[in-house]
């Protein structure tokens, strides 16, 4: 039976669970301060990942913390003053760095991948934004025997879940991304990892099937949740709306909306940055590539090669820090020619992370007809429409795809 729902924040996550709601017969409105796709979900690499299923607080990340205290890395930096003040949410979250977690994290995350990647196909053919898409894989760059060495537990974990990879010599490496300067001297290729050139066109055509098909964007912030007798009131900055469901799809701001009705969400922020470069007249990157030990991801788009820079810890609306990114730039140009910044200045993105790095996806537990699709942190791109199958399928009580148990919003007591 159709219900009015509503879906709060329109990163790819909420657009994704909107979309696939509606598809599902519901009447459905996505409602969110900005133009949907502009906040979190713009800034990424543009990777629709079936691979990235080492969570980061894995074992490997306790060896590593000496040398990350220096606070040195262009891969990982941060404010020493925000992380003392949230220091419970470290130490839960550190806690988490065990063999265990990981093997249980690592399928729980292929699971959920592997759905949202055939979904995305299925929706970008329907779209009829297929030249947005690649085939060409996901690439990860490693400059010394080192560095490669130590993606050893990655590579075991991809291996155990069955994400088929080749990987790369110096030479080969230079044949396959002859733009790049040849200073490699490894590369693990993920085969079947697709990309997108461009996240917001691809978010923006997703809007476009939903507004076609009936649906409503909503373009306002919401500042309230109002349990009534059967559904909810949604407040927002012009009155008040009615729905029977609640879809929090809200990104780093999710936490925030589950606190008004009494949820205490574990959650932290991942802030990451890009800037685009406009191409020069060399061979261009065939595919989305991550120098690990530069610690930065370059991927060619349509709106110039894009630079991410790594994870920055610090308060999601703290004032940005241009610093790593300005570096994660400058080692890019050391790789691959580029003329001048196409940006007047970089992009800053806050994405959200829980203390077990899997996302919640489910209903609210002491809340009927309240559900949250939320946390999962630099690969939402990747996961949203498999999160979003899993909460239609749990608002029409039916079989989900795949077990739902890892992402329970009651796995933490909030």
């Amino acid at each position: 039976m159709a219900k009015k729902i509503a879906v709060i924040g329109g990163g790819i996550v909420g657009v994704c669970s909107a979309l696939d709601l509606q598809q599902a017969g519901h009447d459905v409105t996505l409602i969110d301060r900005k133009q949907p796709g502009r906040e979190t979900s713009y800034g990424n690499a543009g990777v629709l990942s079936e691979s990235s299923v080492l969570v980061i607080n894995n074992p490997v990340l306790l060896r590593r913390l000496p040398g990350l205290m220096l606070n040195q890395s262009t891969g990982l930096r941060y404010n020493p003053l925000f992380l003392l003040k949230r220091l419970p949410w470290v130490l839960k979250f550190l806690s988490y760095c065990t063999k265990s977690h990981a093997q249980h994290a690592s399928k729980a995350l292929r699971a959920l991948m592997l759905i949202s990647i055939g979904q995305h196909k299925s929706w970008i053919n329907e779209a009829k934004v297929s030249h947005l898409l690649r085939y060409a894989g996901w690439m990860k760059l490693f400059r010394t025997q080192k560095g490669f060495d130590g993606f050893s537990a990655e590579i075991e974990t991809m291996a155990e879940t069955g994400v088929k990879f080749t990987i790369y010599d110096r030479e080969q490496i230079r044949q396959l991304e002859p733009g790049l300067a040849p200073i490699y001297e490894k590369a693990v290729l993920m085969d079947e990892t697709c990309g997108v050139s461009s996240p917001a066109e691809l978010t923006d055509a997703y809007i476009a099937m939903f507004i076609a098909a009936g649906g409503t964007v909503l373009k306002t912030d919401v500042t309230g949740l109002k349990p009534l007798d059967k559904g909810f009131d949604v407040i927002h900055a012009d009155g008040a709306l009615a729905f029977e469901e609640v879809v929090v799809a809200a990104g780093p701001w999710s936490a925030d909306v589950a606190k008004w009705v009494g949820y205490d969400v574990p959650m932290g922020w991942e802030r990451g940055y890009h800037m685009h470069l406009e191409p020069d007249d060399v061979p261009q990157l065939g595919r989305a590539a991550h120098d690990v030990e530069g610690g930065f991801a370059i991927a060619p788009m349509r709106q110039g090669v894009r630079i991410t820079s790594g994870v920055e810890l610090e308060h999601r609306d703290a004032p940005p820090n241009y610093t790593q990114i300005k570096k994660a730039v400058a080692e890019a140009r050391k790789i691959h020619k580029m003329k001048g910044e196409i940006d007047a200045e970089p992009w800053m993105g806050r994405r959200p992370t829980l203390i077990d790095s899997l996302p919640i996806v489910g209903p609210a537990p002491r809340h009927k007809g309240l559900w949250f699709n939320f946390g999962h942190q630099h690969i939402g791109l990747s996961m949203a429409p498999g999160s979003a199958k899993l909460i239609t399928s749990m608002i029409d009580g039916k079989a989900a795809p795949i077990d739902v148990s890892p992402y329970r919003a009651d796995r933490f007591p909030i």
